[in-house]
């Protein structure tokens, strides 16, 4: 009986040893699993759902596989609600260009791939570029009604610790963000006219093998250009732009980005949004949603189109004086304002009449958000300010009077629609009233002015094709503009030297600086004959008269900003990283 119970003690304590040894192997072998621990739910929220190990036989241990988004700005038309088509070569992160056409698959909070994408025997060890093109791309609320069920299980997560990953709580203040946009009207693809950014991920399943030892938690992707453009979307500014060096930061609006450059890596992110989740926006910190407006951002104007108007560069002085040069090739106007600028450094008087000549309406219909980013050192020019609008309207009623020749019916038109908006809104002439309301001007006022914008493009659209009289719109700004720029020293002259016009009791040198541009009518027209020998002073004069309205309407349908920030923004960033590839990366 005693060796019986000595076997049986001597089987036991074997047995417990063998558990202990095949305890100790499998947590060595687990222990091979690096990383894994770092992708648990209180770091990577929903998504530690989709972290998996898989057994390296010829390596005799766990890789760990876990997905993370990548965050970009995806490119949309008016003609789909999905993203427009590309060619495969390209890549889907340029800000310029178009994305796949791929429809939004379902994609399980369990699954590690979307339905219809690759088996588990298939997916390769590590993703490919291919791989990432043909991801499912998953929008952020304002493209529907809500968001993919990829997405609602981590824009619903409120649970934020320390350890959380912070690009989970970015995400869903982009989602926050898309959401006020849409009740404002501004995802209404019906009445779209220009291509809208929205923000959008795809998932990607990484191995942490190829993590740097200096990362402890997973990070999201995104590159330079995109997210220069969500920061401000969410009503960020930048302080230090530098990713060459490593450095960017930006603030404002409860939210708080700064960087650290990572050996092995780049540059990784760290956000922070110190309000509650969800915060209600303020409607003044919202900027219209396009293309178009995000390249502003970047010292970048917009052109248009319809009527052959190219891109300007303008972000900094040399931008400005190259622009300028591309219009006179003299270059006696670039040395106008420099000779300005030594007197009142950071302006630009005449130059700054380009932002509302040139560029196409950016605002959108439907909606009252009209905020863009300021594209230049000093953007306000005489068709913002109230001096500009009354000098013009009396001017173009003595113009009439006077007798000339006004068979171009386009010129009593101007009047009667000017006129017309005078007297239904107070905000037409005031740029006081319509920028202290800034994203809340009335929906009304706005569609009224957006249709005289339309068919002022309409008239000059039909100009240029009519072969007869070799009208080029483009040459009619340039010649404005080459001579708009002596408007500041010449309105001074006269007041200096009491030749001075009427100022209807406004500021006298902005009003004597529109008397100006009245003055330089005669010659424009002769430039006009030079440049493409239009020789129908009258038809120019008609023409300049519907473009200074047309820049009067643009720049009641846009707001930039006011008061101090009249003259410069903090910071713009270089027009250099508009569409770069550059990564960046969201710890």
């Amino acid at each position: 009986m005693s060796d019986n119970n000595l076997a049986i003690t001597a089987l036991a304590v074997a047995l417990a040893a063998l558990t202990v040894a095949l305890g100790q192997v499998l947590g060595q072998y687990f222990a091979t699993a690096e990383g894994y621990r770092r992708c648990q739910a209180s770091v990577m929220g929903p998504l530690a759902d989709k972290t998996r190990l898989r057994w390296r036989w010829s390596q005799f241990r766990f890789e760990t596989f876990y997905t993370t988004p990548t965050i970009m700005l995806l490119h949309y038309s008016k003609e789909s609600m999905l993203p427009t088509s590309e060619p495969p070569s390209q890549s889907i992160d340029h800000p310029d260009h178009t994305h796949p056409a791929l429809r939004m698959s379902t994609f399980s909070p369990r699954s590690t791939s979307p339905t219809n994408s690759i088996t588990q025997s298939q997916r390769p060890n590590r993703p490919s570029p291919q791989r990432l093109i043909h991801s499912p791309i998953f929008i952020l609320e304002g493209a529907g009604s809500r968001p993919d069920k990829a997405l609602t299980p981590i824009l619903q997560h409120l649970e934020h610790s320390d350890e959380m990953v912070c690009w989970i709580p970015f995400l869903q203040s982009l989602h926050q963000h898309e959401i006020e946009l849409t009740k404002l009207g501004c995802y209404d693809m019906s009445q779209a006219t220009t291509p809208l950014l929205k923000p959008a991920v795809t998932f990607q399943e990484r191995s942490w093998d190829f993590m740097s030892p200096e990362i402890v938690r997973p990070f999201a992707v995104t590159n330079v250009s995109h997210i220069a453009v969500m920061a401000r979307r969410l009503g960020m500014i930048w302080t230090d732009f530098r990713p060459e060096d490593g450095i960017l930061r930006a603030e404002g609006n409860g939210h708080v980005l700064s960087s650290t450059s990572v050996r092995s890596i780049g540059v990784i992110l760290q956000y922070m949004n110190i309000t509650p989740y969800p915060r209600k926006l303020s409607q003044e910190s919202l900027f219209v949603p396009s293309r178009d407006a995000d390249g502003m951002a970047f010292g970048i104007l917009p052109g248009f189109d319809k009527l052959g108007i190219p891109s300007f560069r303008m972000g900094n002085i040399g931008e400005v004086y190259a622009s300028m040069n591309i219009m006179d090739k003299s270059h006696q106007a670039s040395q106008k304002i420099k000779d300005v600028r030594g007197i009142e450094p950071n302006c630009t008087f005449g130059f700054s009449d380009l932002i509302p000549l040139a560029a196409p309406m950016i605002r959108l219909r439907g909606s009252t958000i009209v905020r863009l980013p300021i594209p230049t050192e000093y953007h306000a020019g005489l068709t913002l300010h109230k001096e500009g609008f009354i000098v013009f309207h009396n001017r173009l009623k003595e113009y009439i009077a006077n007798g000339n020749r006004v068979e171009h019916s386009e010129v009593k038109w101007v009047l009667k629609a000017y006129e017309s908006l005078k007297s239904k809104y107070d905000a037409w002439e005031n740029e006081a009233a319509a920028n202290d309301r800034g994203n809340g001007r009335a929906l009304e006022f706005l569609e009224d002015v957006h249709a005289n914008w339309d068919k002022t493009s309409e008239y000059f659209i039909k100009l240029e094709q009519d072969k007869t009289h070799n009208f080029v719109y483009m040459d009619l700004i340039a010649s404005h503009i080459t001579r708009a720029v002596n408007y500041w020293g010449d309105g001074w002259k006269n007041i200096r030297e009491h030749k001075a016009r009427d100022h209807y009791g406004l500021c006298n040198w902005m009003a004597e600086g529109m008397h100006k541009y009245w003055d330089y009518l005669p010659d424009i027209a002769r430039d006009m004959a030079a440049r493409n020998g239009l020789k129908d002073e009258y038809l120019v004069h008609a023409a300049w008269i519907m473009m200074i309205f047309r820049a009067f309407c643009w720049w009641r349908c846009h707001w930039m900003t006011s008061g101090k920030d009249m003259i410069q923004e903090p910071l713009r960033i270089p027009s250099r990283y508009w569409g770069s590839k550059f990564p960046v990366y969201i710890g």
